[in-house]
């Protein structure tokens, strides 16, 4: 997990001399102190990025999930987008808040934070340190459960899914793929050939044809991530798109 044993002034790293707040999609202003000591979500992203369209319902619903909880936690999004209006659309899905389109604090924050692809969610914990820069994974493997994305609790989760795996069949005939069986297997990373989804952890695999699905799409009884062209300076491939 990628940590960093520095922690981060919420003033410093999100302010500047012209601006002390972020903004809600309503046009409200928050100040950017009312964050302190509250987990922070630094979510970098565009509307442009297909990766990133799949990924935001999986965050809206992690994020009100959350926060129905009474976690002190916020997301904020740094965006990628190219103009004023595309980030104005994509943003009036999010219900947290945003650094100013174009301020110039974005590029600031990707060097920091050395961001070369989106999706990229960066945990800041209430201290200020940064707990990880791969949450994104975390709330595609785990959703809501991931928070606080702290390494003691993504190991008790981990360990978690490998005992509940112990009661999945070795192997299954599924009708998306009859040519052979699937086999459980531990992977890092893939896409799920059922609902397009990326899956991390276990699979039902055939290394025969590559061929995933997700254990509770294997395991029930009942999308193209291919390469796709970005915007100008970007590849989209599979679930993110990296700088090119």
């Amino acid at each position: 997990m990628a940590t960093e044993d520095v922690s981060h002034d919420l003033s410093s790293l999100l302010s500047s001399e012209e601006r002390d707040f972020l903004i809600r999609n309503n046009g409200d202003q928050v100040p950017v102190s009312a964050l302190v000591g509250k987990n922070i979500l630094l979510y970098f992203s565009a509307q442009w990025c297909p990766p990133c369209r799949a990924f935001l319902p999986k965050l809206i619903e992690a994020y009100h999930t959350i926060k129905a909880k009474g976690s002190a936690f916020e997301v904020i999004f740094i965006s990628s987008d190219r103009d004023q209006s595309t980030f104005d659309e994509f943003y009036s899905e999010m219900p947290w808040l945003a650094l100013p389109f174009g301020d110039g604090r974005k590029q600031i924050l990707d060097k920091k934070f050395k961001i070369q692809g989106i999706p990229t969610a960066v945990a800041i914990g209430p201290s200020g340190r940064t707990i990880t820069k791969e949450a994104r994974m975390h709330l595609t493997a785990y959703g809501a459960d991931a928070f606080p994305f702290t390494e003691e609790h993504l190991k008790q989760l981990e360990e978690e899914i490998e005992k509940k795996a112990k009661g999945w069949p070795e192997k299954v005939k599924h009708e998306l793929h009859s040519e052979h069986e699937l086999i459980r297997t531990k992977r890092s990373s893939y896409s799920c050939d059922g609902c397009g989804e990326t899956g991390y952890s276990w699979s039902f695999y055939c290394k025969e044809c590559d061929f995933d699905l997700h254990p509770k799409c294997a395991l029930k009884e009942d999308g193209d991530t291919g390469t796709e062209k970005g915007k100008e300076g970007f590849i989209c491939d599979g679930d993110v798109c990296r700088k090119a």
